[in-house]
């Protein structure tokens, strides 16, 4: 559930985003009332999860990554699996604190460019991928005709997507959150394709890990 009672504008979303850039860790970017160790062996389990979609899309090419996107990267947790697996790295972030913290952190990685930008304004228009990737970012687009926009963007622009996203949360999300399923998603992608997915518990948090290949 979530408070329907007051309208949240972009500018407030920036602001709250902006705010959070100025956590320690990973509660930068995950609940601040978890303990560290938790929020630390999720990222880990989460990369896990995300490699091994990503070599399934790399196994399903034939062939190794070529290009990568990131959708909402914050401070760079998922991003040297990214560059693991895949010869050159597009990560995008709308703060710039995060994007600060996660250039620091990913500062070895040579094959990763950072890019500053909203989802809603599609930054990646006109380029193409092998997979675009978001874990935990599009529950954060308020505006469901945004939402439409991005995804139908990213059906046009990257041959796979790993989406994780929440299916159940144990705390109810607030209101700079929603709760869609899988099914939402794809119902917004133009000839998506379930390839394959995972369902994660973490601590009463259950999401679903999701591959989906789109008509190449």
């Amino acid at each position: 559930m979530y408070n329907t009672t007051s309208i949240v504008t972009a500018g407030d979303v920036t602001e709250e985003w902006r705010q959070r850039a100025q956590r320690e860790g990973l509660a930068r970017v995950m609940r601040a009332s978890q303990p560290a160790e938790y929020n630390a062996d999720t990222t880990e389990r989460t990369r896990q999860v995300v490699a091994g979609q990503l070599r399934t899309a790399a196994r399903e090419l034939a062939r190794p990554l070529s290009a990568a996107l990131e959708i909402g990267c914050g401070i760079g947790r998922l991003t040297p699996t990214l560059a693991a697996e895949a010869d050159r790295v597009t990560a995008l972030d709308m703060t710039p604190g995060m994007l600060d913290v996660a250039k620091e952190s990913c500062s070895e990685l040579s094959n990763v460019e950072f890019e500053l930008g909203r989802a809603e304004d599609l930054p990646w228009h006109g380029r193409k991928f092998d997979v675009a990737v978001s874990v935990w970012v599009l529950m954060h687009v308020l505006d469901e005709a945004a939402l439409a926009e991005i995804c139908r963007s990213i059906s046009h622009s990257s041959r796979y997507f790993v989406l994780v996203e929440y299916a159940q949360a144990a705390i109810p999300v607030s209101e700079w959150s929603r709760l869609r399923s899988v099914d939402d998603y794809l119902a917004l992608m133009p000839g998506a394709q379930l390839v394959e997915t995972q369902e994660l518990d973490y601590g009463g948090d259950r999401s679903t890990a999701a591959l989906i290949r789109f008509p190449g």
